[in-house]
């Protein structure tokens, strides 16, 4: 058998793994930031740790639910400091083993793995392969269906700071340059809490990606990612206030604009500047050469994700290369008047 491990310190892990073992598995050890770019060429029926020590809360998540999204392949947690909060979860999320604070004592013996394929086998009767045909199949519009080098559709979330040159004579380069860096993470939060990926970024904005089924599906769109992109995109713009008031260094209030629209693109996960689509230039364009200063814009298509009691939130704006377009009200700064933003009592 050959397991597969992935840690966040994986010369560390490695020590409790001989490369080349007499008996029991073969281990191979890699970085956890190579989990996501590995998983999709994994072979069928082998069994993956993921090794928890050193992730915080948010990462062990994410990558819980990379394993959780897999399929072909078995997995489970090792947990040497026994701080998984919730080991019931894990086995709820799919995993096969769990191994704590022993792990630090006896590594992966070969009679746990036989332990624990005797389960598996139990419990799914392909004898502890996943087999293609009783495994769950990805959630239309889930990163689990995205494969690289293949076209798949997206909504396409475009984000940029205004009036850049303007702010470094103000503030100076290296006020500029940590300001970005907190408004980066201030996207990539509420991008990752609705299922998104921050797919490029060059300094001052950048593209989000959202899966979305291709020729639309029912079955998503009676599902809350349905309105992720636009929950998303709403969230942002309605939390900006607190950005400003407690991440941003910047005195005055950073303003931005984003667009979203829907397409498809061939997906890359490395050379993301090589890929070239309408759908791409659509969007850039939407955002840089349509939208306002201040202003958060999406296509009559992207509006139709979102419930339908929010989609009052927006009004027309327009159409822009043959798309009728539309603007979301926000709530107006009170010292910040911009046009288009809810006027007090509205």
């Amino acid at each position: 058998m050959k397991v597969v491990v992935f840690s966040k310190k994986p010369a560390s892990a490695r020590m409790k793994f001989p490369r080349r073992p007499r008996t029991g598995p073969e281990v191979e050890v890699y970085p956890v930031g190579q989990m996501r770019r590995m998983i999709p060429a994994l072979e069928p029926g082998i069994l993956v740790y993921l090794d928890v020590a050193g992730l915080g809360e948010l990462e062990r998540r994410r990558a819980v639910r990379l394993l959780q999204n897999g399929t072909g392949f078995l997995f489970g947690v090792i947990d040497p400091l026994g701080k998984e909060p919730d080991v019931a979860g894990l086995f709820h999320a799919g995993a096969v083993d769990y191994i704590g604070r022993d792990f630090r004592r006896a590594g992966l013996s070969p009679k746990r793995l036989e332990r624990v394929m005797a389960w598996v086998r139990s419990v799914r009767p392909a004898g502890g392969t996943v087999a293609s045909e009783s495994a769950p199949q990805p959630a239309p519009g889930s990163w689990a269906g995205v494969v690289p080098g293949r076209e798949h559709g997206f909504a396409f979330l475009f984000v940029e700071v205004d009036e850049v040159e303007a702010m470094k004579r103000r503030h100076g380069a290296e006020n500029i340059s940590h300001a970005m860096d907190t408004f980066r993470a201030f996207i990539e939060r509420f991008v990752q809490q609705h299922e998104g990926r921050l797919w490029t970024w060059a300094g001052f904005g950048g593209l989000v990606l959202f899966p979305i089924p291709s020729q639309g599906s029912a079955v998503w769109r009676e599902q809350a990612g349905a309105g992720a992109p636009v929950l998303c995109m709403l969230r942002i713009a309605l939390s900006r206030v607190f950005y400003d008031a407690e991440e941003s260094p910047l005195p005055a209030v950073l303003s931005f604009r984003m667009a979203l629209s829907t397409g498809s693109i061939v997906y890359s996960e490395s050379d993301t500047g090589g890929v070239i689509s309408d759908s791409l230039n659509s969007i850039f364009h939407l955002g840089q050469k349509f939208a306002r200063p201040g202003q958060f814009v999406l296509t009559d298509e992207a509006l139709a994700l979102a419930p339908q009691r929010l989609r009052s939130i927006c009004q027309p704006a327009g159409s822009f290369e043959g798309k009728r377009i539309q603007t979301m009200m926000t709530p107006r700064y009170p010292a910040f008047q911009r046009d288009g933003e809810w006027q007090p009592g509205d």
